[in-house]
């Protein structure tokens, strides 16, 4: 009966494998795509690169479209 249940489990786990593979595929190739319609995708794309590089993980994002406001913010204020 342990046998059965093992080859099963294999069974069910080789029929399983392919799907999961070509579910993250199709998901790393549509990813880039959406990643320039909306910002939320962009800055978790951007995340991932920063990971890759070895570099603090949203920083490209950050240095790239919220530094560049924030210093003007910083500017401002301190004009004032």
């Amino acid at each position: 009966m342990r046998r059965v249940y093992m080859y099963l489990r294999l069974l069910a786990a080789a029929l399983v494998f392919p799907a999961i593979v070509v579910y993250i595929a199709v998901a790393t190739l549509i990813h880039p795509i959406l990643a320039f319609r909306t910002r939320i995708s962009l800055r978790l794309w951007m995340s991932v690169a920063d990971w890759v590089k070895g570099i603090p993980v949203g920083y490209s994002y950050w240095e790239q479209y919220e530094a560049p406001t924030m210093l003007d913010e910083i500017a401002v204020h301190h004009d004032e």
